[in-house]
């Protein structure tokens, strides 16, 4: 990824709002074809009341 976007979102999360912080990586894995595991995130959207559709379909699925 690129340098500093870890720090970046780390500091989303924990200064501003975990809910953004959740959305704007879940866009960085899309834009830098990270390999994920649908279903978890999805999960994990859930926590913060998102539909399944929050989490892009784009996403290079691990898990099939």
């Amino acid at each position: 990824m690129a340098t500093g976007l870890v720090r970046a979102l780390e500091r989303v999360v924990t200064d501003c709002c975990a809910d953004l912080g959740h959305r704007l990586f879940l866009r960085a894995m899309k834009a830098y074809h990270v390999p994920a595991d649908r279903p978890r995130l999805v999960a994990l959207g859930e926590r913060f009341g998102y539909p399944q559709w929050v989490v892009p379909e784009g996403l290079d699925d691990r898990t099939g």
